[in-house]
């Protein structure tokens, strides 16, 4: 089944609003971008087909662009709280897009979190924990807080040779997931590996599970 393409807004194209808006249109979704600064709306025209100089503080005007009819909203003017939480308000007055903002620190995340945003963060503060857990846990491709602190990590096997994942039983003794399995020599993953599959000195896993259960594993 085909990704389904989304149409998202994205208020506010300073470094973090506009790196986001153009990965988005890299990955195929149709972008529109809103800022107020002339200078910041025609740096975005070179990387969005859709950019408008508007104040996205005025309901009035999110609404003649027909913010309400998109599929996401992010909101990332993070450097004025004030200015962040107006625009957000009016985005949910619309009641139509679900919505993405970025937090200038832990007390505006709270604020946005308490009005029930579908995702509030602040990128410096989770930069800077996904450095440190992928400091002292080389391999470590992912870290979702929210789950629990739910990582996910690719490992090389060593001391697993020659054993089967159902005789290894990760699952049981450390709650760890094989996602996939690349043989040594090999490019490509397979996901979701059967049981029985045996592994050999040199092969990657990918495997998921709490950060803390990472460290007893001796692949």
């Amino acid at each position: 089944m085909a990704e389904k393409k989304l149409e998202i807004g994205v208020i506010g194209l300073g470094k973090f609003g506009l790196r986001m808006a153009s990965t988005l249109v890299s990955l195929g979704h149709t972008v529109l971008g809103i800022d107020m600064s002339e200078v910041r709306v025609q740096r975005a025209e070179e990387a969005l087909d859709t950019v408008y100089k508007a104040d996205a503080t005025n309901i009035a005007v999110l609404r003649s662009l027909h913010v309400q009819d998109l599929d996401w909203v992010v909101i990332s003017v993070g450097e004025s709280v004030e200015q962040s939480l107006s625009i957000t308000l009016n985005v949910q007055e619309l009641n139509g897009p679900k919505i993405w903002v970025k937090a200038s620190n832990e007390e505006h995340k709270k604020i946005l979190q308490r009005l029930h945003v579908t995702r509030a963060m602040v990128p410096e503060t989770e930069a800077a924990v996904m450095a440190a857990h992928q400091l002292t846990h080389p391999g470590m491709l992912d870290l979702i807080p929210k789950y629990g602190g739910i990582a996910i990590q690719e490992l090389r096997v060593e001391e697993w040779d020659g054993k089967t994942l159902i005789e290894l039983n990760l699952i049981q003794q450390f709650n760890v997931m094989v996602m996939g399995i690349r043989p040594a020599g090999k490019n490509a993953f397979v996901f979701v590996p059967p049981a029985t599959t045996v592994l050999h000195k040199g092969d990657s896993l990918v495997v998921a599970g709490k950060a803390d259960s990472m460290r007893m594993l001796k692949p």
